[in-house]
């Protein structure tokens, strides 16, 4: 599938000179893992992550991954050199925070941290972003935000405040689509998961608006077909590993 930003170029390579050495991940407050809470001074969800890391940076946005790199200059100065990226189709609102995402970080010259946020800011102070710090998520023992599902080969969002969740603890797996809750099993062997028994235990909107019926049907065929899962982010894969689909996209909701 054409990727629907490849007009904005997503293989950015922006040449960076008089920019002085990298830091130390032990001296450079950047030095961790940051989600997006907003974009152009607007709440952000689906947002994506970012890490940095001796010079480089990987993270995802609301439906795919990149990868590239990044420079200090004086004591608040940053450029952010994007380079490659996977190309799942997106549609919907994440298709417009990927390209916020992407177009916020290629326009980034500075940045401040205030306790837990980064301030992401552009020429002449204009603030294009912030995130606030966060660690890698763990699939187990937590409930997540459902954030995407893929339908037809690419990624759809969530109708925001819909209240989609998962969480997988003890054996059993559970949540909401928005309008049906859901109950099964699940094991997880070798870091491979397997999904059983899914079954639908309640009716919480009937009947399902048309906002959310795709969702709701997308939701309950994706779990299932999950048999594999990418936990070292912020942002949960649920994969199915034969095509590298990513069928569903969690957070942690709390």
């Amino acid at each position: 599938m054409r990727h629907a930003l490849s007009s904005l170029g997503l293989v950015c390579l922006f040449h960076v000179t008089g920019l002085v050495g990298h830091l130390s991940a032990a001296d450079d407050p950047l030095a961790t893992r940051w989600a997006v809470a907003t974009l152009g001074g607007t709440a952000a969800e689906p947002g994506g992550d970012i890490s940095f890391e001796a010079g480089e940076i990987a993270g995802a946005t609301a439906c795919n991954h990149f990868g590239g790199g990044f420079a200090r200059s004086g004591a608040d100065g940053l450029t952010i050199t994007l380079g490659r990226m996977t190309r799942r189709g997106c549609h919907g609102v994440a298709l417009e925070r990927e390209r916020q995402l992407i177009e916020a970080l290629a326009a980034t010259r500075a940045f401040r941290i205030e306790r837990e946020t980064l301030v992401l800011s552009g020429e002449r102070g204009t603030e294009l972003a912030t995130l606030r710090r966060v660690g890698n998520a763990g699939l187990e023992g937590q409930r997540h935000k459902i954030v995407s599902f893929l339908k037809d080969g690419g990624l759809h969002s969530v109708v925001l405040s819909s209240g989609a969740t998962v969480e997988f603890r003890d054996g059993a797996v559970a949540g909401a689509t928005g309008c049906r809750a859901f109950a099964g099993r699940y094991r997880i062997d070798e870091g491979k998961l397997a999904v059983e028994g899914l079954a639908v235990t309640a009716r919480t909107l009937d009947p399902c608006p048309p906002e959310l019926e795709e969702q709701d049907a997308g939701i309950l065929d994706a779990l299932p077909r999950a048999t594999g899962f990418d936990a070292a982010r912020n942002l949960i894969r649920l994969l199915e590993p034969t095509k590298g689909w990513a069928v569903l996209w969690i957070t942690p909701a709390d």
